[in-house]
Protein backbone atom coordinates (compact mmCIF):
# COMPACT_ATOMS: atom_id res chain seq x y z
CA UNK A 1 0.00 0.00 0.00
CA UNK A 2 1.29 3.48 -1.00
CA UNK A 3 1.64 6.08 1.47
CA UNK A 4 -0.72 8.49 -1.34
CA UNK A 5 -3.86 5.82 -0.05
CA UNK A 6 -3.00 5.53 3.55
CA UNK A 7 -3.23 9.67 3.33
CA UNK A 8 -6.73 9.15 1.17
CA UNK A 9 -7.82 6.61 3.70
CA UNK A 10 -6.58 9.09 6.70
CA UNK A 11 -7.88 12.02 4.77
CA UNK A 12 -11.44 10.19 4.30
CA UNK A 13 -11.88 9.43 8.62
CA UNK A 14 -10.47 13.21 9.10
CA UNK A 15 -13.76 14.44 6.89
CA UNK A 16 -16.24 12.35 8.95
CA UNK A 17 -14.97 13.41 12.58
CA UNK A 18 -15.11 17.33 11.26
CA UNK A 19 -18.68 16.28 9.62
CA UNK A 20 -19.87 15.20 13.23
CA UNK A 21 -17.55 15.99 15.70
CA UNK A 22 -19.83 14.95 18.44
CA UNK A 23 -21.90 11.63 17.57
CA UNK A 24 -24.88 11.17 19.33
CA UNK A 25 -25.30 8.32 22.29
CA UNK A 26 -27.24 6.51 19.12
CA UNK A 27 -24.70 6.94 16.61
CA UNK A 28 -22.04 5.33 19.14
CA UNK A 29 -24.47 2.47 20.34
CA UNK A 30 -25.11 1.63 16.36
CA UNK A 31 -20.95 1.48 15.51
CA UNK A 32 -20.34 -1.00 18.92
CA UNK A 33 -23.70 -3.03 17.52
CA UNK A 34 -21.96 -3.29 14.75
CA UNK A 35 -18.37 -4.36 15.84
CA UNK A 36 -20.40 -7.02 17.46
CA UNK A 37 -22.29 -7.98 14.48
CA UNK A 38 -18.99 -8.57 12.54
CA UNK A 39 -17.54 -10.70 15.38
CA UNK A 40 -20.82 -13.21 15.82
CA UNK A 41 -21.88 -13.60 11.90
CA UNK A 42 -18.26 -14.47 10.71
CA UNK A 43 -17.05 -16.37 13.96
CA UNK A 44 -16.51 -19.26 11.92
CA UNK A 45 -13.97 -16.96 9.40
CA UNK A 46 -12.67 -15.52 12.03
CA UNK A 47 -11.23 -18.68 13.72
CA UNK A 48 -10.34 -20.27 10.23
CA UNK A 49 -8.06 -17.45 9.51
CA UNK A 50 -6.48 -17.34 12.90
CA UNK A 51 -5.69 -21.07 12.35
CA UNK A 52 -4.20 -20.53 9.04
CA UNK A 53 -1.80 -17.90 10.17
CA UNK A 54 -0.68 -20.07 13.29
CA UNK A 55 0.13 -22.87 11.57
CA UNK A 56 -2.61 -24.62 14.29
CA UNK A 57 -4.88 -22.42 16.84
CA UNK A 58 -7.79 -24.25 18.32
CA UNK A 59 -10.98 -22.93 16.95
CA UNK A 60 -12.09 -22.66 20.83
CA UNK A 61 -9.23 -20.80 22.04
CA UNK A 62 -9.90 -18.40 19.29
CA UNK A 63 -13.38 -18.28 20.15
CA UNK A 64 -12.46 -17.85 23.41
CA UNK A 65 -9.65 -15.27 23.29
CA UNK A 66 -10.23 -13.25 20.57
CA UNK A 67 -14.20 -13.53 19.91
CA UNK A 68 -15.85 -13.80 23.22
CA UNK A 69 -13.77 -11.09 24.91
CA UNK A 70 -14.34 -8.88 22.58
CA UNK A 71 -17.57 -9.25 22.43
CA UNK A 72 -17.79 -8.69 26.22
CA UNK A 73 -16.00 -5.36 26.07
CA UNK A 74 -18.31 -3.61 23.28
CA UNK A 75 -21.37 -5.57 25.67
CA UNK A 76 -19.93 -3.56 28.90
CA UNK A 77 -19.69 -0.09 26.37
CA UNK A 78 -22.67 -1.11 25.36
CA UNK A 79 -24.29 -0.65 28.99
CA UNK A 80 -22.85 1.91 30.43
CA UNK A 81 -21.59 4.67 27.32
CA UNK A 82 -24.80 6.51 28.32
CA UNK A 83 -23.31 7.14 32.29
CA UNK A 84 -19.76 7.29 30.93
CA UNK A 85 -20.65 10.65 28.62
CA UNK A 86 -22.93 12.20 31.10
CA UNK A 87 -21.06 15.78 32.01
CA UNK A 88 -19.25 15.24 35.91
CA UNK A 89 -19.99 18.00 38.10
CA UNK A 90 -16.83 19.87 39.26
CA UNK A 91 -17.19 22.51 42.34
CA UNK A 92 -16.45 26.18 41.88
CA UNK A 93 -14.08 27.96 43.95
CA UNK A 94 -16.11 29.60 46.87
CA UNK A 95 -15.81 32.94 45.52
CA UNK A 96 -16.84 32.11 42.08
CA UNK A 97 -19.70 29.98 43.55
CA UNK A 98 -20.88 32.53 45.45
CA UNK A 99 -21.33 35.11 42.11
CA UNK A 100 -23.69 31.65 40.48
CA UNK A 101 -20.54 30.18 38.64
CA UNK A 102 -20.94 26.27 37.25
CA UNK A 103 -17.89 24.08 36.61
CA UNK A 104 -18.10 20.66 34.48
CA UNK A 105 -15.85 18.37 32.97
CA UNK A 106 -17.77 16.53 29.57
CA UNK A 107 -15.97 14.09 27.34
CA UNK A 108 -15.62 14.99 23.95
CA UNK A 109 -13.73 12.99 20.69
CA UNK A 110 -10.36 13.56 19.87
CA UNK A 111 -10.53 12.72 16.70
CA UNK A 112 -9.26 9.70 14.26
CA UNK A 113 -7.42 7.56 16.38
CA UNK A 114 -4.71 4.86 15.49
CA UNK A 115 -4.55 1.15 16.25
CA UNK A 116 -1.48 -0.62 15.77
CA UNK A 117 -2.13 -4.06 16.92
CA UNK A 118 -0.11 -7.16 17.04
CA UNK A 119 -0.21 -11.02 16.24
CA UNK A 120 -0.84 -12.66 19.48
CA UNK A 121 -4.54 -11.77 19.99
CA UNK A 122 -4.88 -10.20 16.41
CA UNK A 123 -8.86 -9.85 16.60
CA UNK A 124 -9.01 -8.94 20.00
CA UNK A 125 -6.52 -6.49 20.42
CA UNK A 126 -7.40 -4.46 17.41
CA UNK A 127 -10.94 -4.53 18.05
CA UNK A 128 -11.15 -4.03 21.72
CA UNK A 129 -8.89 -1.03 21.68
CA UNK A 130 -11.22 0.20 18.33
CA UNK A 131 -14.33 -0.61 21.03
CA UNK A 132 -12.92 2.29 23.22
CA UNK A 133 -12.25 4.75 20.50
CA UNK A 134 -15.37 4.15 18.98
CA UNK A 135 -17.40 4.81 22.63
CA UNK A 136 -15.45 7.91 22.71
CA UNK A 137 -16.90 8.90 19.45
CA UNK A 138 -13.22 9.11 17.30
CA UNK A 139 -12.83 7.74 13.52
CA UNK A 140 -10.22 5.11 13.86
CA UNK A 141 -7.67 3.66 11.30
CA UNK A 142 -6.05 0.15 12.36
CA UNK A 143 -3.02 -0.83 10.95
CA UNK A 144 -3.22 -5.15 11.91
CA UNK A 145 0.12 -7.09 12.22
CA UNK A 146 1.83 -8.29 9.24
CA UNK A 147 2.59 -11.39 10.82
CA UNK A 148 -1.34 -12.77 10.78
CA UNK A 149 -1.89 -11.84 6.88
CA UNK A 150 -5.26 -14.11 6.88
CA UNK A 151 -6.49 -12.58 10.05
CA UNK A 152 -5.43 -9.10 9.27
CA UNK A 153 -7.24 -9.44 4.83
CA UNK A 154 -10.34 -10.55 6.98
CA UNK A 155 -10.66 -7.82 9.02
CA UNK A 156 -10.20 -5.16 6.43
CA UNK A 157 -13.07 -7.28 4.38
CA UNK A 158 -15.13 -6.68 6.98
CA UNK A 159 -14.46 -3.55 8.48
CA UNK A 160 -15.19 -2.48 4.64
CA UNK A 161 -18.45 -4.43 4.72
CA UNK A 162 -19.82 -3.10 8.18
CA UNK A 163 -18.60 0.56 8.47
CA UNK A 164 -18.22 3.51 6.16
CA UNK A 165 -14.86 4.75 5.01
CA UNK A 166 -15.13 7.63 7.01
CA UNK A 167 -16.38 5.50 10.30
CA UNK A 168 -13.35 2.94 10.69
CA UNK A 169 -10.63 1.74 7.96
CA UNK A 170 -7.91 -0.50 7.87
CA UNK A 171 -4.43 -0.87 6.09
CA UNK A 172 -2.58 -3.98 5.75
CA UNK A 173 0.89 -4.10 4.78
CA UNK A 174 4.79 -4.90 6.31
CA UNK A 175 7.12 -2.75 8.08
CA UNK A 176 7.22 0.35 5.62
CA UNK A 177 3.37 0.43 5.57
CA UNK A 178 3.44 0.61 9.50
CA UNK A 179 6.19 3.10 9.75
CA UNK A 180 4.12 5.30 7.27
CA UNK A 181 1.12 4.78 9.35
CA UNK A 182 2.71 5.77 12.15
CA UNK A 183 4.00 9.30 10.90
CA UNK A 184 0.32 10.11 10.39
CA UNK A 185 -0.97 13.43 11.85
CA UNK A 186 -3.12 11.41 14.08
CA UNK A 187 -5.04 12.62 16.90
CA UNK A 188 -4.19 9.59 19.44
CA UNK A 189 -2.05 6.68 18.49
CA UNK A 190 -2.49 3.17 20.62
CA UNK A 191 -0.02 0.68 19.77
CA UNK A 192 0.18 -3.05 21.38
CA UNK A 193 3.82 -4.37 20.69
CA UNK A 194 7.78 -4.46 21.95
CA UNK A 195 9.81 -1.57 23.36
CA UNK A 196 11.96 -1.38 20.80
CA UNK A 197 8.84 -0.64 18.13
CA UNK A 198 7.32 1.49 20.97
CA UNK A 199 10.50 4.23 20.83
CA UNK A 200 10.49 4.69 17.13
CA UNK A 201 7.07 5.04 17.43
CA UNK A 202 7.78 7.92 19.83
CA UNK A 203 9.65 9.43 18.05
CA UNK A 204 7.87 9.58 15.08
CA UNK A 205 4.73 10.81 17.04
CA UNK A 206 6.69 13.83 18.21
CA UNK A 207 7.01 14.75 15.20
CA UNK A 208 3.20 15.47 15.36
CA UNK A 209 2.96 15.82 19.20
CA UNK A 210 0.15 12.86 18.84
CA UNK A 211 -0.34 11.43 21.97
CA UNK A 212 0.27 7.89 22.70
CA UNK A 213 -0.82 5.02 24.59
CA UNK A 214 1.88 2.09 24.34
CA UNK A 215 0.53 -1.15 25.42
CA UNK A 216 4.00 -3.02 26.24
CA UNK A 217 5.19 -6.37 27.29
CA UNK A 218 7.73 -6.66 30.22
CA UNK A 219 8.72 -9.47 32.18
CA UNK A 220 5.87 -10.17 34.47
CA UNK A 221 7.48 -11.98 37.77
CA UNK A 222 5.68 -14.57 39.61
CA UNK A 223 6.30 -14.36 43.47
CA UNK A 224 6.03 -17.78 45.24
CA UNK A 225 5.33 -17.03 49.15
CA UNK A 226 6.54 -19.15 51.88
CA UNK A 227 2.56 -19.64 52.14
CA UNK A 228 1.87 -20.58 48.87
CA UNK A 229 -0.31 -23.49 47.80
CA UNK A 230 2.15 -25.08 45.21
CA UNK A 231 -0.15 -27.26 43.70
CA UNK A 232 -2.57 -24.29 42.94
CA UNK A 233 0.22 -22.24 41.74
CA UNK A 234 1.93 -24.87 39.77
CA UNK A 235 -1.73 -25.69 38.04
CA UNK A 236 -1.91 -21.50 37.06
CA UNK A 237 1.57 -21.16 35.89
CA UNK A 238 0.93 -24.01 33.46
CA UNK A 239 -2.05 -22.03 32.68
CA UNK A 240 -0.43 -19.39 31.91
CA UNK A 241 2.30 -20.71 29.89
CA UNK A 242 0.19 -23.22 27.76
CA UNK A 243 -2.88 -20.56 26.45
CA UNK A 244 -2.00 -19.28 23.58
CA UNK A 245 1.26 -21.26 23.92
CA UNK A 246 2.64 -18.74 25.95
CA UNK A 247 2.57 -15.74 23.49
CA UNK A 248 0.47 -13.19 25.78
CA UNK A 249 2.32 -10.04 26.89
CA UNK A 250 0.20 -10.99 30.85
CA UNK A 251 1.92 -14.32 30.77
CA UNK A 252 3.68 -15.11 34.04
CA UNK A 253 7.57 -14.53 32.78
CA UNK A 254 9.93 -16.10 35.43
CA UNK A 255 9.12 -16.93 38.95
CA UNK A 256 10.76 -16.19 41.94
CA UNK A 257 11.06 -19.33 44.75
CA UNK A 258 12.70 -20.33 47.45
CA UNK A 259 14.96 -23.01 46.49
CA UNK A 260 13.91 -25.18 49.55
CA UNK A 261 10.79 -25.26 47.61
CA UNK A 262 11.87 -25.72 44.12
CA UNK A 263 12.02 -29.47 43.75
CA UNK A 264 8.51 -29.54 45.60
CA UNK A 265 6.99 -26.66 42.98
CA UNK A 266 8.89 -28.92 39.40
CA UNK A 267 6.60 -32.07 40.92
CA UNK A 268 3.75 -30.01 40.74
CA UNK A 269 4.34 -28.41 37.41
CA UNK A 270 4.91 -31.84 35.72
CA UNK A 271 1.71 -33.01 37.28
CA UNK A 272 0.00 -29.90 36.12
CA UNK A 273 0.80 -30.47 32.30
CA UNK A 274 0.53 -33.86 32.62
CA UNK A 275 -3.45 -33.66 33.45
CA UNK A 276 -3.48 -30.63 31.40
CA UNK A 277 -4.96 -31.68 27.77
CA UNK A 278 -1.74 -30.91 25.92
CA UNK A 279 -1.63 -34.19 23.57
CA UNK A 280 0.31 -33.39 20.35
CA UNK A 281 -2.33 -33.44 17.84
CA UNK A 282 -5.71 -32.09 20.53
CA UNK A 283 -8.11 -29.49 18.82
CA UNK A 284 -7.24 -27.21 21.62
CA UNK A 285 -3.93 -26.81 21.06
CA UNK A 286 -1.78 -23.67 19.80
CA UNK A 287 1.48 -23.41 18.08
CA UNK A 288 4.21 -21.36 18.20
CA UNK A 289 3.39 -18.22 15.30
CA UNK A 290 6.32 -19.40 12.86
CA UNK A 291 9.82 -20.48 12.70
CA UNK A 292 11.42 -17.72 13.37
CA UNK A 293 9.76 -17.38 17.29
CA UNK A 294 10.13 -21.16 17.90
CA UNK A 295 13.87 -20.78 16.90
CA UNK A 296 13.84 -17.72 18.99
CA UNK A 297 12.94 -19.40 22.09
CA UNK A 298 15.22 -22.16 21.23
CA UNK A 299 18.00 -19.85 21.34
CA UNK A 300 17.17 -18.34 24.36
CA UNK A 301 16.84 -22.00 26.19
CA UNK A 302 20.25 -23.16 25.10
CA UNK A 303 22.12 -20.23 26.06
CA UNK A 304 20.63 -20.10 29.08
CA UNK A 305 21.50 -23.72 29.74
CA UNK A 306 25.38 -22.68 28.23
CA UNK A 307 25.31 -20.29 31.18
CA UNK A 308 25.02 -22.67 34.28
CA UNK A 309 21.05 -22.80 33.72
CA UNK A 310 19.76 -25.91 34.63
CA UNK A 311 17.09 -27.07 32.12
CA UNK A 312 13.81 -29.09 32.43
CA UNK A 313 11.52 -30.25 29.62
CA UNK A 314 8.01 -31.50 30.33
CA UNK A 315 5.30 -32.75 27.87
CA UNK A 316 5.28 -31.49 24.66
CA UNK A 317 3.00 -28.68 23.27
CA UNK A 318 0.31 -29.90 20.99
CA UNK A 319 0.83 -28.95 17.49
CA UNK A 320 3.67 -26.61 18.15
CA UNK A 321 6.25 -29.39 18.87
CA UNK A 322 7.38 -27.30 21.21
CA UNK A 323 8.03 -28.43 25.20
CA UNK A 324 7.35 -26.65 28.37
CA UNK A 325 10.80 -25.61 29.56
CA UNK A 326 12.30 -24.49 32.32
CA UNK A 327 15.37 -22.47 32.78
CA UNK A 328 16.18 -22.28 36.26
CA UNK A 329 19.36 -19.87 37.60
CA UNK A 330 21.41 -19.08 34.89
CA UNK A 331 23.72 -16.52 35.03
CA UNK A 332 23.07 -13.18 35.14
CA UNK A 333 24.23 -12.58 31.58
CA UNK A 334 21.97 -14.94 30.17
CA UNK A 335 19.62 -13.32 27.22
CA UNK A 336 16.80 -14.95 29.29
CA UNK A 337 16.97 -12.77 32.38
CA UNK A 338 16.04 -10.01 30.40
CA UNK A 339 14.14 -9.73 27.28
CA UNK A 340 10.41 -11.21 27.37
CA UNK A 341 10.02 -14.70 26.70
CA UNK A 342 6.76 -14.61 25.00
CA UNK A 343 6.21 -18.34 25.04
CA UNK A 344 5.97 -21.97 26.25
CA UNK A 345 9.45 -21.13 28.23
CA UNK A 346 9.64 -20.53 32.31
CA UNK A 347 12.81 -18.91 33.96
CA UNK A 348 12.86 -19.79 37.53
CA UNK A 349 15.04 -17.71 40.11
CA UNK A 350 15.65 -19.51 43.30
CA UNK A 351 14.86 -16.35 45.45
CA UNK A 352 12.52 -16.86 48.48
CA UNK A 353 12.88 -13.93 50.85
CA UNK A 354 9.89 -11.47 50.01
CA UNK A 355 12.31 -8.69 50.23
CA UNK A 356 15.12 -10.43 48.15
CA UNK A 357 12.25 -10.77 45.48
CA UNK A 358 10.82 -7.51 45.44
CA UNK A 359 14.63 -6.02 44.99
CA UNK A 360 15.35 -8.50 42.48
CA UNK A 361 11.70 -7.07 40.51
CA UNK A 362 12.93 -3.51 41.03
CA UNK A 363 15.90 -3.86 39.17
CA UNK A 364 14.60 -3.72 35.90
CA UNK A 365 11.79 -1.73 34.28
CA UNK A 366 8.58 -1.87 35.49
CA UNK A 367 6.52 -5.02 34.47
CA UNK A 368 2.97 -5.23 33.26
CA UNK A 369 1.70 -7.32 36.25
CA UNK A 370 3.18 -8.88 38.89
CA UNK A 371 1.87 -12.12 40.42
CA UNK A 372 1.77 -13.14 43.78
CA UNK A 373 0.61 -16.60 45.20
CA UNK A 374 0.68 -17.07 49.02
CA UNK A 375 -2.09 -16.53 51.69
CA UNK A 376 -1.11 -13.37 53.39
CA UNK A 377 -2.18 -9.68 52.91
CA UNK A 378 0.58 -8.12 54.29
CA UNK A 379 2.71 -9.65 52.10
CA UNK A 380 0.58 -8.69 48.75
CA UNK A 381 0.22 -4.85 50.63
CA UNK A 382 3.95 -4.85 50.96
CA UNK A 383 4.43 -6.18 46.80
CA UNK A 384 2.10 -3.30 46.04
CA UNK A 385 3.56 -0.69 48.11
CA UNK A 386 7.05 -1.73 47.06
CA UNK A 387 6.88 -2.20 43.54
CA UNK A 388 5.24 -0.70 40.32
CA UNK A 389 3.13 -2.46 37.62
CA UNK A 390 0.52 -2.02 35.56
CA UNK A 391 -1.27 -4.63 37.54
CA UNK A 392 -1.22 -6.87 40.42
CA UNK A 393 -2.76 -9.61 41.48
CA UNK A 394 -3.06 -12.66 43.75
CA UNK A 395 -3.35 -16.26 43.30
CA UNK A 396 -4.63 -15.96 39.35
CA UNK A 397 -2.72 -15.46 36.12
CA UNK A 398 -4.27 -13.74 32.84
CA UNK A 399 -7.65 -13.37 33.83
CA UNK A 400 -7.52 -9.29 35.65
CA UNK A 401 -7.66 -8.82 31.57
CA UNK A 402 -11.47 -10.58 31.37
CA UNK A 403 -12.69 -7.84 34.34
CA UNK A 404 -13.83 -5.08 31.43
CA UNK A 405 -14.20 -2.46 34.49
CA UNK A 406 -10.95 -3.02 35.35
CA UNK A 407 -8.17 -0.84 33.51
CA UNK A 408 -5.58 -2.38 31.44
CA UNK A 409 -1.83 -0.87 30.72
CA UNK A 410 1.38 -0.91 31.43
CA UNK A 411 4.15 2.02 33.47
CA UNK A 412 7.08 2.77 32.62
CA UNK A 413 9.29 0.24 30.39
CA UNK A 414 5.52 -1.69 29.95
CA UNK A 415 3.59 0.96 28.74
CA UNK A 416 1.95 4.52 29.04
CA UNK A 417 -1.96 4.74 29.24
CA UNK A 418 -4.73 2.92 30.17
CA UNK A 419 -8.15 1.38 28.24
CA UNK A 420 -10.27 -1.05 28.45
CA UNK A 421 -14.32 0.18 29.76
CA UNK A 422 -14.82 3.73 31.19
CA UNK A 423 -10.71 3.56 31.34
CA UNK A 424 -10.87 3.44 27.20
CA UNK A 425 -13.22 6.09 26.89
CA UNK A 426 -11.29 8.46 28.90
CA UNK A 427 -8.17 7.55 27.33
CA UNK A 428 -9.17 8.11 23.77
CA UNK A 429 -11.54 11.24 25.01
CA UNK A 430 -10.81 15.32 25.75
CA UNK A 431 -11.61 15.95 28.97
CA UNK A 432 -12.78 19.42 28.86
CA UNK A 433 -12.61 21.63 31.67
CA UNK A 434 -15.71 23.63 31.39
CA UNK A 435 -16.56 26.95 33.40
CA UNK A 436 -19.61 29.06 33.08
CA UNK A 437 -20.14 32.50 34.34
CA UNK A 438 -22.28 33.25 36.90
CA UNK A 439 -24.77 36.96 37.95
CA UNK A 440 -21.82 38.80 39.68
CA UNK A 441 -18.87 40.26 38.01
CA UNK A 442 -16.09 39.22 39.75
CA UNK A 443 -13.48 40.53 37.15
CA UNK A 444 -14.33 44.30 39.23
CA UNK A 445 -12.84 42.78 42.40
CA UNK A 446 -9.34 41.54 40.71
CA UNK A 447 -9.13 44.85 38.78
CA UNK A 448 -6.59 47.71 39.34
CA UNK A 449 -6.34 49.75 41.74
CA UNK A 450 -6.31 47.45 44.60
CA UNK A 451 -8.25 48.05 48.08
CA UNK A 452 -8.07 47.03 51.19
CA UNK A 453 -11.25 44.91 51.11
CA UNK A 454 -9.57 43.17 47.96
CA UNK A 455 -6.09 42.69 50.43
CA UNK A 456 -8.12 40.92 53.14
CA UNK A 457 -10.35 38.74 50.90
CA UNK A 458 -6.76 37.89 49.23
CA UNK A 459 -5.40 36.92 52.48
CA UNK A 460 -8.70 35.04 53.70
CA UNK A 461 -9.02 33.09 50.28
CA UNK A 462 -5.67 30.78 51.47
CA UNK A 463 -7.61 29.64 54.21
CA UNK A 464 -10.62 28.39 52.48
Amino acid sequence: MSGTNLESQFNALRVGYQLERFPSLANRLDRLRRVKAMLSEHEAAWCEALSRDFGYRSADQSSFADITTTIKAANHALKNLKFWMKAERRTPDLSLRMSGAKTYVESFPKGVVGIVSPWNFPINLALSPLISVLAAGNRAFIKPSEITPATSALLQKLIAQYFADDEVSVACGDVDVAQAFVKLPFDHVIYTGGETVAKYIMRDAAENLVPLTLELGGKSPVIVSSSADLKLTAKRIAFGKYFNAGQICIAPDYLLIAKERLDAFLIELKTAVENADSSQGSADSVSIVNDRHRQRLENLVAEGESKNGKVVRFAGLNQSCYQLTVVIDPSNDAAINTGEIFGPVLLIKTIGDLSGQISYINQSSHPLVIYYFGSSEAEFRRVACETSSGGLVKNDVIFQYANDDLPFGGVGGSGMGKYRGEYGFKEFSNSRAIYKSGFMDVSGFVTPPYSDVFRMVNKLMRKI
